[in-house]
């Protein structure tokens, strides 16, 4: 489980502090979140606080939230329930070894495998966790 940088619940965090808190990585944030709005018009972005968790983002569509993201101090977290007809999509699909991986050793609950990807600029393999999340995306929002 991971934790945001926004922990006081009296205390909403702005779009700027978002931005500042992402740092470098915040431009793959925009491009997950721009990705989702393109393929699926009417999301929404909302701040949401969770006790355990602290102060995150949802894009909503409708009722269905499609990605969670927790702020954490220059990366984010990026939180993907799928169904196990998502899963076995997913297995099936051209994603990394390194994104099947976590797939296969997520929880699976009954809404869902809880799939937490780390999305930090210091990571050599980014670029292909980009890829991996939009192709992931793409099966949840296409299935």
């Amino acid at each position: 489980m991971y934790t945001s940088i926004y922990t006081d619940q009296a205390k909403k965090p702005v779009h700027k502090l978002f931005r500042d808190a992402l740092d470098r990585t915040y431009d793959q944030w925009s491009d997950i979140r721009d990705y989702v709005f393109q393929n699926r018009p009417g999301t929404e972005e909302l701040w949401y606080f969770n006790s355990k968790v602290g102060w995150h983002i949802r894009l909503r569509y409708h009722k269905r939230v499609i990605v969670y993201s927790i702020p954490c101090d220059q990366y984010f977290v990026i939180l993907l329930v799928l169904g196990e007809k998502a899963v076995g999509e997913a297995l099936d699909s051209s994603i990394s070894s390194a994104t099947k991986t976590i797939i296969q050793q997520s929880a699976a609950h009954t809404e869902g495998r809880g799939c937490y990807f780390v999305v930090n600029e210091q990571d050599a393999g980014i670029d292909y966790l980009i890829k991996d999340l939009k192709k992931l995306l793409a099966i949840k929002l296409f299935l």
